[in-house]
């Protein structure tokens, strides 16, 4: 299941790159043959139409380069085929998801209009079809694993009432045998067998409505309604379980299957980890590597982002750079807008690096100074800027020393 879920967001972020590099190529080389016509010069009519014709100029022959000749192997195959048919495929897809998604931030309120790149759905739907009929091959299969096992070892209530037996009918031999420090390892298959249900980037479940869950929170509890003696260790069977099954699982879709620029994802990492953080203690090993995992991977998601700054006059006579401009900047707010989702987990010292340091002074105001001659992009993006930081530095309920903006 894991490595389903790797080839999932694997996809995702291949094909992402694989955009990016088709659009900036082009773009940029366009970018810096209006910049070698520009100089340092003060900008006139005629050199404004010399570096657009400098800049189609480029565009065409960063086309042409890209433009695979057909190349044929021994057997007579055009081996430039396939790559001719990913570029055209890739164009095609991206063309409709930027329609698709300039029409739903059209949709939303003005005063909430979101720009091109905030709107974070990457996934295609023939790769969803995919996903959803071998994760279903996969969950058909893992019901048939205690297939042939006997009724009394294949079901966790049966498992869970023999040992509750002995726990009440021979109580010291129970603790004598030391069954609290065993029965966590007993129970982790049937838990870990139904958690490979548990999708905690695409879904926000509670423990509590899980199977495993509502058998084993009452585990060793006598029938009189008592509650645990002091000592009795089995009342941390839930948390320990929470922190050797489910915790690798978070941290496992942490590293390797989040992204980050995406919405969804990242809310429901947030509510997975609060959802973690109820049972696992603040002193737990796993927890902490947990937390560091997810810093890293946003301080790797703000530093190979990319916001241009290009200037007005060159977003005018390259062709697409205001689009693909645009666009990162969109990328740069939706990315801060996610860090901000962990305000309730990371310390604020921790966003403030990664979202003031790093990610607005470093990337994006740059990108909004050198756009400030077009007053009303200028003005848009600001207001986007703030709303994406709302609720942690902007926002009514901000008050004191934390209203940075």
């Amino acid at each position: 299941m894991q490595k389903l879920h790797e080839e999932r967001a694997s996809a995702i972020l291949v094909r992402r790159a694989a955009d990016n590099d088709d659009e900036m190529v082009e773009v940029e080389a366009a970018v810096n043959a209006a910049t070698s016509v520009f100089g340092q010069k003060s900008i006139s009519a005629e050199m404004i139409t010399a570096a657009t014709s400098a800049a189609q100029a480029a565009s065409a022959a960063v086309r042409e380069q890209t433009n695979l000749a057909v190349k044929l192997d021994e057997f007579g195959r055009d081996i430039n085929l396939q790559k001719r048919m990913d570029m055209t495929q890739r164009a095609e897809r991206r063309k409709a998801r930027f329609d698709s998604k300039r029409i739903l931030s059209m949709e939303v309120d003005s005063s909430n209009q979101r720009i091109e790149g905030e709107l974070s759905s990457d996934e295609s739907d023939s790769e969803s079809t995919a996903y959803q009929h071998h994760h279903k091959l996969l969950l058909q299969t893992a019901d048939q694993i205690f297939g042939d096992a006997a009724e009394e070892y294949s079901q966790l209530s049966a498992v869970k009432e023999r040992f509750e037996k002995w726990k009440k009918d021979y109580s010291s031999s129970y603790r004598d045998a030391y069954m609290a420090l065993s029965v966590p390892a007993i129970f982790s298959p049937y838990v870990r067998l139904e958690l490979l249900k548990w999708d905690p980037l695409h879904e926000d479940v509670d423990f509590f409505d899980m199977k495993w869950h509502s058998l084993l929170f009452d585990y060793g509890l006598l029938n009189d309604g008592s509650d645990f003696v002091s000592n009795d260790a089995d009342a941390n069977l839930v948390p320990e379980l929470v922190e050797k099954v489910a915790l690798p699982i978070l941290h496992h879709e942490i590293v390797h299957c989040w992204d980050m620029l995406s919405t969804r994802e990242t809310k429901n990492a947030v509510n997975a980890t609060v959802l973690v953080t109820n049972y696992v203690p603040a002193s737990s090993k796993a927890l902490s590597e947990l937390l560091v995992a997810i810093c890293t991977r946003l301080a790797d998601a703000v530093a190979n982002l990319t916001v241009p700054t290009w200037s007005p006059h060159k977003l005018k006579v390259v062709p697409n750079a205001a689009r693909v401009a645009a666009y990162r900047f969109g990328m740069s707010v939706c990315l801060m807008r996610n860090i901000c989702l962990w305000k309730e987990i990371l310390a604020l010292p921790v966003l403030e690096k990664l979202v003031l340091d790093e990610l607005l002074y470093g990337k994006v105001l740059p990108h909004v100074r050198s756009i400030t001659a077009n007053v009303h992009d200028a003005i848009t993006r600001t207001e986007r800027v703030i709303a994406s930081l709302s609720g942690v530095w902007a926002g009514p309920n901000v008050t004191g020393e934390l209203r940075y903006i």
